[in-house]
């Protein structure tokens, strides 16, 4: 049963963190989102990326990573989607996270990769967005991607499948959140139903630690509308931090079963028993307050814009691999 457990933490941190980054509304990129009215009717034309479908899938085995980085942490590649097929193919991973972890230290980075940021991929004459790099070539091209813009020697990943939050909240028998007035009424007008377990009930209370189901986490985690895009973010974290400190709580063995019975079919991986075993024992000792968080490209560093009817995020990529070695390893590269 500790070894479900431990399987089951991991898995589900993983989870948290990338499928809540993930769970966002459509972006209207020249709307700012903090003057922009709750109940206003956005017009999505032209804004939302088309389907993207790709000719022939990249095989990639050469992940590009970048030499001589120091091997005191480990970088882990999580993604997100909402789009699962079958074979070799895959839709657009809107959140991709490395999570960088120190085994010896016990401590955990997040760094943050904008989905529109326009890149060069290996195998394609033309650049495209980076979430479009998982359709074209899967989590092989998209890690490959990764090192060869962000200087970065990634090789493991964990996909998961936003669809599954709602159902592992529910397995926990829900969480708790803070919850405001105008918070719960834009979580009621995003309700939609992932889980069947929890069905579409509105959330009817607002105040301080509000029991919140499946759906009604996942419907908090989306909103932007109200607000921000910055608290958005945080609203994201406190999702995910709610669902990690109940399963570090947990001693409950139907509990932890019901959590892995969930997780699976919504988790691809890479990492091998080992691997997750290592993983798990940093998350059960992690302080999830205290996890620093990373977000690129980093303000000052990019322009953004309309380029040939494509909206795209253009960085100066070394000033961008400096910033992300400096957060990682905490000193400047020779």
């Amino acid at each position: 049963m500790m070894m479900r457990k431990l399987l089951a933490l991991v898995l589900a941190l993983a989870l948290a963190l990338s499928a809540c980054a993930l769970a966002e509304e459509p972006v209207v990129e020249d709307v700012p989102l903090a003057t922009a009215a709750p109940d206003e009717d956005f017009d999505l034309s032209g804004v939302l990326d088309e389907e993207i479908l790709a000719d022939e899938f990249i095989s990639v085995e050469d992940y590009a990573e970048t030499e001589n980085l120091p091997d005191d942490w480990w970088n882990i590649l999580l993604l997100g989607t909402d789009n699962r097929y079958e074979g070799n193919t895959y839709g657009r991973t809107d959140s991709m996270i490395i999570l960088s972890v120190n085994p010896a230290t016990l401590e955990a980075k997040l760094t943050s990769l904008m989905r529109d940021t326009w890149v060069s991929m290996y195998g394609r004459s033309s650049k495209a967005k980076l979430n479009a790099a998982s359709v074209y070539g899967g989590p092989e091209l998209t890690m490959r991607t990764v090192n060869e813009c962000f200087g970065m020697n990634i090789s493991d990943y964990a996909l998961i499948n936003i669809t599954g939050l709602a159902d592992v909240i529910d397995a926990l028998g829900g969480i708790e959140l803070d919850v405001t007035e105008e918070e719960r009424a834009a979580l009621n007008r995003g309700l939609f139903d992932l889980s069947s377990q929890s069905g579409m009930e509105e959330l009817e209370e607002s105040g301080e630690q509000v029991h919140l189901n499946g759906n009604q986490a996942v419907a908090f985690a989306r909103i932007r509308r109200i607000d921000s895009d910055y608290k958005r973010t945080e609203r994201q974290r406190d999702v995910l931090t709610a669902i990690a400190e109940k399963l570090q709580e947990s001693n409950n063995a139907a509990t932890i079963v019901g959590v892995v019975t969930s997780l699976m079919p919504y988790v691809e991986t890479n990492l091998d028993l080992g691997e997750l075993m290592t993983l798990a024992y940093v998350g059960l000792q992690l302080d999830m307050s205290n996890v620093e968080q990373l977000r690129l490209p980093a303000d000052g560093t990019f322009d953004a814009g309309t380029y040939n009817g494509v909206w795209s995020i253009r960085p100066n990529f070394d000033e961008n691999k400096q910033i992300l070695y400096d957060f990682i390893y905490g000193e400047d590269e020779e």
